[in-house]
């Protein structure tokens, strides 16, 4: 109702001023043109009163936020200072957050259950030691002596007590024969029948390239014959269960020493005879073990960038039941196929520490 009393008191006065004008003596037209001019007028000055308003927002916005950034900063280096030098107030608070820790994880913990069901491939994470490798680490004057020497990989097949030899805690690299039994893909095969669903937590980790094979299932029901020359496999296994099933066809090689810790992360690789040259994976711990289950493949060893300098790359064909040691600090392994090579090579890959 009052919407429609001003429309009504406005047309009433626009009315008034054209009767006006025309006592004047102006035409219809001419009057239009008039009011024409006034109202573009006005909106010229409305929108420049906007654009003001406008102009005065975003400046006050930006300030705000410039002083709230330099308050947070001189407000986090006051906290930080004040928990880090004054130590009766470090005291008092340590004290009374300790006892939120649990609860807070509680709530996190709530707070991310509809994130895993929407993403359940989140808990993998769980049981990564490092989620994201620094790819410009690098070791400032490392002493290089374990690789300046070594000319070639001795074979020590044969030394009785080789877990007293006493260049294994220094790195240098060698190979032996062990009692390692023949592992075939065949053999793959039944063991993923027998102990299917603990393999399974780890059927993420398979990387295949070239091919379609893209799940544990479907490499280990595939024929070998229908496995491409150059096809390459690699399985990470990182959790326990699957761990220690892998380990029924490799087990722990006996020179290992006695107070040393495998990791539980450890690699299966499976490549076709003409599969190309590939980088083996730094592993958890720095001495590294890879045991040649059937076939065979060139492991070339080059030296680590911070010993390129005073160390020479050494190459070995690995032969199955064979087993090579080395340390990553100073080498970096490159898997190249053997020539005139037919057969799958299988190859088992951990560490210890």
């Amino acid at each position: 109702m009052i919407k429609e009393d001003l429309l009504k008191k406005y047309k009433e006065n626009v009315d008034k001023i054209r009767n006006e004008a025309r006592k004047s003596g102006l035409h219809d037209e001419q009057i239009t043109q008039i009011l024409n001019d006034l109202f573009e007028e006005l909106k010229a000055k409305r929108y420049a009163i906007k654009d003001n308003n406008l102009t005065f927002c975003a400046n006050f916005r930006k300030n705000t936020i410039k002083i709230s950034a330099i308050l947070f900063l001189f407000l986090s280096i006051f906290v930080y200072v004040l928990l880090n030098v004054h130590t009766p107030t470090s005291s008092i608070v340590l004290r009374n957050v300790q006892g939120l820790t649990y609860p807070a994880l509680k709530i996190v913990r709530i707070l991310s259950v509809p994130f895993i069901k929407l993403f359940p491939s989140l808990t993998d994470l769980y049981d990564e030691s490092c989620l994201v490798e620094n790819p410009y680490f690098h070791v400032s004057e490392m002493e290089c002596w374990p690789c300046e020497n070594v000319l070639s990989i001795i074979d020590l097949t044969g030394i009785q007590e080789l877990n007293t030899f006493q260049k294994i805690g220094e790195g240098t690299p060698f190979i032996a024969k062990i009692n390692q039994n023949l592992v075939t893909l065949k053999n793959l095969q039944e063991l993923y029948q027998n102990y299917s669903s603990e393999l399974n937590t780890d059927k993420r980790r398979l990387k295949v390239t070239p091919s379609s094979i893209k799940s544990l299932n479907k490499l280990l029901g595939v024929n070998e014959h229908n496995l491409s020359s150059n096809i390459h496999i690699q399985w990470r296994i990182n959790k326990m269960a699957a761990a220690r099933i892998v380990r029924k066809l490799f087990p722990r090689p006996s020179f290992l020493p006695e107070r040393s810790g495998q990791a539980v992360e450890r690699f299966l690789t499976i490549d076709g005879p003409n599969a190309g040259p590939y980088e083996l994976p730094n592993t958890e711990c720095s001495y590294v073990f890879l045991i040649q289950g059937s076939g065979e493949r060139t492991i070339s060893l080059k030296p680590s960038n911070e010993c390129n300098d005073k160390c020479r790359t050494v190459s070995i064909v690995m032969k199955p039941s064979y087993v090579l040691l080395y340390n990553w600090w100073y080498w970096r392994p490159v898997s190249l196929p053997v020539k005139n090579e037919t057969s799958i090579s299988i190859s088992y890959m951990n560490s210890y520490c």
